[in-house]
């Protein structure tokens, strides 16, 4: 391993697990002192990857971190030729049973975003700008992955309610140029996520459970959504620059076309972050907080190392499983990696020479338990694959195999679907420590 100790700690651990499973991993982690990395890195492998979403604009443009000094400001953000400003409008209130107009202010920290990526991948995933929270504040908090749900307050569920409120008041608009007439276009949209929401008072507080986006944004967001992986989200739910810099990279990364990436300066990097880039600790903080990132995003190609941020191109965080025998291993030698829509070789399934002439095919799309095309495949799953159910292994490798539309030869799929199979039982099989 010690020719890849430049890399990001996650692209270790994805090495470590192709070239020797989860006890090489935990080696690395032994000596690199990275508990920390090394059990979100398994965590997230350990589930399979469940969709989330958010608005492009948001990905690019984050919320502030911290309370500003007045949060009744807007926030003005700007990505290139986008620029967004999130305006905080008073509401109306009841204090003291008399009804008052007030602001609440931006929303900043980690709540927010949090609390923001789940309304949007609801709204997404069931295709309807009406999201449900749930029937109470506790479960909605356990829900977004809180086990221990505190009131009182500076407690968990307080703190959320707050940002929430402060989400739903806002107002955000969107200008963008260059689009559709030329370079001298502009646009600007504004825009409220929620137009009317609905709840209940409950003994610690108004709870919104029923809230129904506005058209405009909810149609925005359906042609500007950028997919997720809600697991990894989980892992990164206490550190707002965290869950700044891991949707950034997920927006971001996969749009790169160039070969050679592309270079951003660190004063860029830090108006997306919405920091201050003139400080070390700017700097100090992202390279600190990568280390977690890439724990959850393993193929994020990205160097922070030098005067210059370089952005590579890399697959999105839910174009497969991270790690597996499908995994492209970021940067290493031709001979060591695979294009994404291929699988890396490994030394348990060895590699099956396809007949030239042999007819391209799509992977068997139903149930493996009929058909004669199917039974080859049944059998692998049933031999490599015990004692885990074959069916429910074929959906969740059509569920994290990048290449899972492309045609191939019945060999190659075999070899494919053999190497899948193998490694999802040994996951599976090995005791969890601790």
């Amino acid at each position: 391993m010690s020719g890849d100790t430049h890399r990001p700690i996650g692209h270790q651990y994805a090495l470590a697990m192709i070239g020797g499973g989860e006890a090489r991993v935990r080696n690395v982690a032994e000596t690199t002192g990275t508990q920390l990395t090394l059990d979100a890195f398994l965590r997230v492998q350990d589930e399979e990857p469940v969709p989330a979403f958010l608005h492009s604009a948001l990905c690019a443009m984050s919320l502030p971190t911290k309370r500003p000094k007045d949060d009744t400001l807007p926030i003005v953000r700007e990505d290139g030729k986008y620029a967004l400003a999130i305006n905080p409008r008073p509401v109306l209130q009841t204090v003291d049973g008399k009804p008052v107009m007030r602001s609440l202010g931006v929303p900043y920290g980690a709540y927010p975003r949090v609390a923001l990526i789940y309304l949007l991948s609801q709204a997404v995933t069931k295709r309807s700008r009406d999201v449900y929270l749930g029937r109470n504040f506790t479960e909605w908090m356990r829900r977004l992955g809180y086990q221990t749900v505190s009131y009182g307050p500076r407690g968990t569920a307080n703190l959320m309610r707050e940002q929430v409120d402060r989400l739903l008041a806002c107002e955000w608009q969107i200008r963008w140029e260059g689009q559709d007439s030329g370079d001298n276009a502009f646009a600007v949209r504004d825009v409220k996520i929620s137009n009317e929401y609905a709840g209940s008072l409950e003994r610690n507080g108004a709870f919104a459970r029923e809230i129904r986006m506005s058209e405009a944004f909810y149609s925005h967001l359906v042609d500007h959504a950028v997919p997720l992986n809600e697991v990894a989200i989980r892992e990164l739910k206490g550190t707002p620059t965290a869950l700044d810099l891991y949707t950034y990279l997920a927006y971001r990364l996969p749009r790169i076309t160039a070969d050679r990436g592309q270079v951003i300066s660190w004063d860029q990097l830090a108006k997306h972050l919405g920091n201050d880039a003139d400080s070390k600790r700017f700097r100090q903080t992202v390279r600190e907080t990568m280390q977690l990132v890439s724990a959850v995003y393993p193929n994020a190609d990205v160097d922070f190392s030098g005067r210059t941020v370089v952005l590579r191109p890399s697959p999105a965080p839910l174009e497969r499983r991270l790690v597996g025998p499908h995994l492209r291993l970021v940067g290493a030698p031709a001979a060591e990696s695979a294009p994404r829509s291929s699988v890396t070789r490994t030394t348990r399934a060895p590699r099956r020479t396809a007949d030239p002439g042999e007819p391209l095919v799509p992977f068997p799309t139903g149930s493996l338990a009929f058909g004669t095309r199917e039974a080859k495949f049944r059998a692998v799953g049933l031999d490599k694959g015990q004692p885990w159910c074959v069916d429910t292994m074929a959906t969740a490798f059509r569920t994290g195999f990048p290449g899972i539309k492309e045609l191939r030869p019945d060999s190659e799929w075999l070899r494919v679907w053999e190497a899948f199979v193998i490694r999802y039982a040994e996951r599976r099989s090995q005791p969890r420590e601790g």
